[in-house]
C-alpha cells in the first residue's frame, strides 16, 4: 500500500523532469540546427569567394606584372575588375603587391602605393595567399553588416608568387539569419514554457487526484475500523460496568476503605471514557440543529472535569458568557468542548491553569481554551486532528479529530495557536447564522 502510494507521488514528479527535459532538448535542438545551418552558409560562401578570387587573380595574371605596380594598371583590366565586382555583388576587390602595398583598392580604403591594411586585418588568409594557397576568412562584423574575405595568390611567368588578389562580400542573409535564431529561441522558450506549465498542471491534478484518492482509502479504512471498534468496543464495555458495579458492591457491603478498590472505579471509568469516545467516533448520527446558550455548554462540560482538574490541583477560569447563543447540535458541540478541555487537562502540570474565553462578532461565536502546557510542535501540527494520531502513550487519538469533525458539520473552523501562558490554545469558531450551519450540515 505504501509503496503503491509512493510510485503514485514519484511518476508525476518523473513526468514533470521529462517535459522540463524535453523542453531542454528541443531548445538545444532547435540552437544546434541554427548553428550548423550558419556554419554551412559560411563555408558555402568561403568557397564562392575562393573561386571568384582564384579567377580575378588569373585575369591580373593575363594582364601582365605591371598591373601589380601602383598607377600602372591597365584600363582594361581595370574595367573587367569592375565587371566582376558588380557580376559577383562584391563590395570590393584589392590587389596587393609582393612587397605588401596596394596596387589597386576599388572601394578606396587605401591609396596605391601605401601599405595594404587587409595584411593586417586578415593575417591568416593573406600567409596562405603568399604562400600559394587560396583562403578566406572567417565572418567578420561591422556594424550591422556581416562580411567575409578570400585571398588567392598571383603567379608571375615564371610562377614564382607576384601578388595577391583579395575580394570582399558582404552577406545580408546573415542577419536574417541571426533574426531567425532569436525567433528560434523565442518560439523554443515559449514552446518549453508552454510544455512546463501544462507539465506543472498536470502534476498538480494528479496530486489532486492521488489526494482524493488516499482520503478515500483512509475513509474507507476507517470506516472499516470503526466497526471493527464499535463491535469491540461493546463486547468489552459489558465486563467493566460488571467490574465497575462490583467494586463499588464489595465497598458499600464490607465498609472496606481501600485505596485498591477506589482505583478500580477510577481506571473503569477512564477506560470507558475511552470506549466511549471510540464509539462516538464510529457512530455517525444525524445532528439536530437548534438554538444553544453557551453558558449551558460550558457548565456541562466544567461539571464532567471537574474532579480531574480539582485532582491535579488546576484552576479552569471561565469568562462570563452572558446570554450568548450558536445554532448547533447540543450534544456534539459539548463533546467538542469536553474534548478539548480533556485535552488541555491532560498537558496542563500540577498547580497549572486552563482559561476559557468566549467571544462573538456578526458573524462567528468563539470559544478559546488555554492550558499553561508545553504547547504543541509545529512539527506535528498539521497531525494533531488526525484520526488515531496522538503523541501519548496512553492517547487514542480521537480527541482533535472528533472536534474538527464536529467543526467541520456546523461550518465552523478549529484553529490551533499558542498562548501568552507558552502553552497551546484551541479556538472553536461557530457560526452564529443559522443558515451556514444548516448548509454546512446538509
Amino acid at each position: 500500500m505504501q509503496r503503491s502510494i509512493v510510485s503514485a507521488r514519484t511518476r508525476p514528479t518523473l513526468f514533470v523532469v521529462f517535459l522540463a527535459a524535453f523542453s531542454a532538448v528541443l531548445v538545444l535542438s532547435n540552437l544546434a540546427l541554427y548553428r550548423r545551418a550558419r556554419g554551412h552558409l559560411d563555408s558555402q560562401l568561403g568557397e564562392r569567394l575562393r573561386a571568384i578570387a582564384t579567377a580575378v587573380a588569373h585575369e591580373v595574371e593575363d594582364a601582365g606584372p605591371d598591373s601589380l605596380t601602383a598607377g600602372t594598371i591597365d584600363p582594361v583590366l581595370y574595367d573587367q575588375l569592375l565587371i566582376a565586382r558588380d557580376d559577383h555583388q562584391l563590395s570590393n576587390i584589392v590587389i596587393i603587391s609582393a612587397a605588401g602595398n596596394t596596387a589597386i583598392d576599388l572601394a578606396g580604403y587605401s591609396e596605391p602605393g601605401d601599405e595594404n591594411p587587409f595584411i593586417q586585418l586578415d593575417v591568416a588568409a593573406v600567409a596562405l595567399a603568399r604562400a600559394g594557397v587560396a583562403a578566406y576568412t572567417s565572418l567578420y562584423r561591422t556594424g550591422d553588416v556581416y562580411l567575409k574575405s578570400a585571398y588567392a595568390p598571383v603567379h608571375g611567368v615564371t610562377g614564382t608568387i607576384i601578388g595577391v588578389v583579395g575580394v570582399e562580400a558582404g552577406a545580408s542573409f546573415f542577419a536574417q539569419l541571426r533574426e531567425l535564431r532569436d525567433l528560434i529561441v523565442l518560439i523554443s522558450l515559449g514552446n518549453a514554457s508552454v510544455v512546463i506549465l501544462l507539465g506543472f498542471l498536470f502534476y498538480r491534478r494528479t496530486r489532486s487526484l492521488e489526494r482524493a484518492r488516499e482520503a478515500m482509502i483512509e475513509t474507507d479504512n476507517l470506516a472499516t475500523l470503526g466497526r471493527m471498534v464499535a463491535t469491540i468496543a461493546h463486547e468489552i464495555r459489558n465486563p467493566l460496568s460488571i467490574i465497575r458495579a462490583s467494586a463499588q458492591r464489595v465497598q458499600r457491603r464490607h465498609a472496606i476503605d481501600d485505596e485498591a478498590l477506589t482505583y478500580i472505579v477510577d481506571e473503569v471509568d477512564g477506560l470507558d471514557r475511552v470506549l466511549t469516545g471510540y464509539l462516538q467516533f464510529a457512530k455517525s448520527q444525524p445532528a439536530a440543529f437548534v438554538p444553544l446558550e453557551v453558558g449551558r455548554i460550558l457548565r456541562r462540560a466544567l461539571l464532567a472535569v471537574e474532579n480531574q482538574a480539582k485532582a491535579g490541583n488546576i484552576e479552569v477560569g471561565v469568562q462570563d458568557t452572558g446570554a450568548l447563543t450558536l445554532h448547533g447540535d447540543e450534544r456534539r458541540v459539548r463533546q467538542a468542548v469536553l474534548n478539548v478541555l480533556l485535552n488541555a487537562l491532560e498537558v496542563t502540570p500540577q498547580g497549572g491553569r486552563i482559561g476559557i474565553d468566549v467571544g462573538h462578532d456578526a458573524g462567528h461565536v468563539t470559544i478559546s481554551v488555554s492550558d499553561s502546557g508545553p504547547g504543541i510542535d509545529p512539527a506535528i501540527l498539521k497531525d494533531v486532528t488526525r484520526p488515531f494520531f496522538t503523541t501519548r502513550v496512553d492517547g487514542s487519538g480521537l480527541g482533535l479529530s472528533v472536534v474538527q469533525s464536529v467543526m467541520e458539520e456546523h461550518g465552523g473552523s478549529l484553529r490551533i495557536e499558542r498562548a501568552d501562558s507558552g502553552g497551546a490554545r484551541i479556538v472553536l469558531s461557530f457560526p452564529r447564522d443559522p443558515g451556514a450551519a444548516t448548509a454546512a450540515k446538509e
